[in-house]
């Protein structure tokens, strides 16, 4: 038999657990009911610390302030348009010795970001603006003139006194719609010149068919067989020519009967005459 003191011991110990197991679970629970009400892929504005997070926007120094809801919108106006996807990074620096251009694409190839990516990465402190597009993009996007073209809309609203950031971004956005539109238009002249040259080379293969034809003679032969048609033509026609001279003679001999009538009446006339004298 058990002593009274060690029986309330177990006791006791058996009660702290239960505790802490119902502790645990309740724990569990709230942490199971967070997961659940707040939806995957949605936005995080820590304003208390300014930083953003967002499927494609970082923003560690609060730089797109209230915007970031008007970026999102852009973003997705933006893919539905041209089909391109718009990643936006802030940072205060990079943090790195390699070049800003380098490093960004390297993080960008890291993410294994979908065709026709395109990433602004700012760093603020560091003065450095990057716009990298992943490899695995359309040519007219992956083209320099097209970054070339994002970099330079996405730095003038900077260079202003009071840096627009939320501009920035919008701007290169436009300017990727931009440069969609005109390669869309130079592929439509490239395929128009395409067809215009088709069309030469097949009058030049049809007219070099046709010159060596003719060199050859078969083209000629046709020829002397259609003229050989011809002659036979003409001369079933000989007999139709030989009644045509029959007709002409019987008439001249029909003039030369009136002719011989009119000698006769002038001789008859003549002779009366002289009767009367």
């Amino acid at each position: 038999m058990c002593p009274i003191g060690v029986s309330r011991q177990r006791q006791n110990f058996r009660n702290r657990w239960n505790v802490a197991a119902c502790m645990l679970l309740s724990m569990l629970l709230c942490c199971a009911m967070m997961l659940w009400i707040t939806p995957v892929g949605s936005a995080e504005d820590n304003t208390g610390t300014g930083i953003t997070a967002t499927e494609n926007i970082t923003d560690t120094e609060n730089l797109l302030g209230s915007n970031v809801a008007e970026i999102t919108d852009a973003i997705s106006a933006t893919k539905q348009e041209t089909g391109v996807t718009v990643h936006l990074l802030y940072l205060a620096s990079f943090n790195t010795e390699e070049k800003p251009a380098k490093w960004a694409s390297a993080l960008l190839e890291s993410l294994d970001p979908k065709p026709n990516t395109v990433l602004l990465a700012v760093a603020s402190n560091d003065g450095n603006l990057v716009v990298a597009v992943s490899s695995n993009s359309d040519e007219w996007l992956k083209k320099k003139s097209t970054v070339d073209a994002l970099s330079d809309a996405a730095q003038k609203p900077l260079m202003e006194s009071t840096p627009d950031w939320s501009k920035s971004a919008t701007d290169m956005m436009d300017q990727i719609a931009v440069q969609k539109k005109t390669s869309t238009s130079s592929q439509t002249v490239l395929l128009g010149v395409g067809g215009m040259i088709a069309v030469l080379v097949l009058l030049i293969v049809i007219m070099v068919v046709f010159h060596i034809l003719r060199k050859r003679g078969i083209i000629k032969r046709k020829v002397r067989k259609h003229a050989g048609r011809h002659a036979a033509i003409t001369v079933r026609s000989e007999p139709v020519k030989a009644w045509s001279v029959d007709g002409e003679l019987s008439v001249e001999a029909h003039d030369g009967g009136q002719t011989s009538k009119e000698d006769s009446e002038s001789v008859q006339e003549t002779s009366s005459e002289q009767s009367d004298a």
